[in-house]
């Protein structure tokens, strides 16, 4: 007889092509993973918090999951971490889930490294990346340098992992940090978690790898495989 699998709701933007297999991939024995996709254009945050998002909701809802994501690291830094706190309960109160969003999960992924200087590495543009940066700061961190990697008519998700390292080297050159954070729910990053600590010679939370390990707390499980 098939074994139930736990359900998990993941609410992403609708352009998204990486969350769904990262997360498919790690979880694939003990979960499956359901999309609720939210219309997002660069620039439409808002829109994207305020019209989609409860659609994407009342959605994800009916599958009547164990767990849902709030999978959209800027959105969920965009109007600070109080505002995700909130974001977080309302979500598990309308789906009777668990809730979590990736933003506050990896910001608690440092927490447990212990550090305060943190060099962030993203595929954002300046104005998100501000958003990224005030939301670690108040988080207690020290942003001692963040940029974005942003390649003319290059999509997230085709992103090398060869790309950012090299970009990181650059911005990193000369700043003292910690740990590195990668933020971005559509860049694939958990296999070359290795890679990229091996590169900067510090700790490295990425935001899927983040949702994992939060994901396998719910669920009683072990950390992001190797």
């Amino acid at each position: 007889m098939r074994t139930r699998l736990k359900r998990v709701g993941l609410l992403v933007p609708a352009a998204n092509v990486a969350a769904e297999p990262e997360l498919s991939g790690q979880l694939r024995d003990v979960a499956s993973v359901h999309t609720a996709r939210m219309y997002y254009e660069r620039g439409a945050e808002e829109a994207m918090l305020d019209v989609y998002l409860p659609e994407a909701v009342r959605d994800i809802a009916t599958l009547k999951p164990d767990i849902v994501i709030f999978a959209c690291t800027t959105g969920g830094a965009l109007r600070g971490n109080a505002y995700e706190h909130d974001l977080v309960q309302r979500i598990g109160e309308q789906t009777g889930a668990v809730a979590i969003s990736v933003m506050a999960e990896s910001i608690q992924a440092l927490h447990r490294l212990g550090v305060q200087k943190v060099a962030v590495l993203t595929p954002y543009p300046p104005e998100d990346n501000a958003h990224i940066k005030a939301a670690l700061t108040e988080a207690g961190f020290d942003v001692t340098a963040i940029d974005g990697l942003r390649i003319e008519g290059v999509s997230s998700p085709e992103l090398t992992t060869e790309e950012l390292i090299e970009f990181g080297k650059k911005i990193f050159d000369g700043v003292e940090y910690e740990a590195v954070f990668i933020p971005c729910t559509n860049l694939f990053t958990i296999d070359s978690l290795g890679e990229y600590e091996a590169a900067f010679g510090k700790p490295v939370v990425t935001t899927l790898a983040a949702t994992v390990e939060a994901v396998n707390r719910e669920l009683g499980l072990t950390a992001v495989s190797a």
